[in-house]
């Protein structure tokens, strides 16, 4: 499914960090958690990594993966080198206020064309 405007700002309440809104990747699933090991070894593709783990270990395990689009969630925000690699790659990343417990029910619930691997 491609991520629209109104997905940002109703359900996700998501600010967008990196990329912009006339590119806004498709997205295929969603793995929610923080977790790396199991994403390295689900079989998803066009990924949105769901995670409260602001690290550079997230954007090593996005060049590993198809994660196209990152959401970090309690409000947490990457820091400008990862922002940085972050567009190298042409990963999008949008920041939201919700927590990461919240997150599953939501998409199932607003997104159900994603396939959702909830890790948390």
């Amino acid at each position: 499914m491609q991520l629209e405007t109104d997905h940002l700002s109703g359900p996700l309440n998501a600010q967008l960090i990196v990329g912009s809104e006339e590119e806004l990747p498709v997205v295929e699933s969603a793995y929610i958690g923080s977790e790396f090991a199991d994403l390295l070894e689900a079989d998803l593709f066009n990924v949105m990594l769901v995670t409260n783990q602001d690290s550079s270990e997230v954007l090593r395990v996005c060049g590993e993966t198809d994660v196209v689009a990152i959401l970090y969630t309690n409000g947490q925000k990457p820091k400008a080198p990862e922002m940085r690699k972050a567009t190298e790659m042409g990963i999008t990343i949008l920041s939201t206020p919700l927590s990461l417990k919240s997150i599953p029910a939501l998409l199932k619930k607003d997104l159900s064309e994603l396939s959702i691997k909830d890790a948390t």
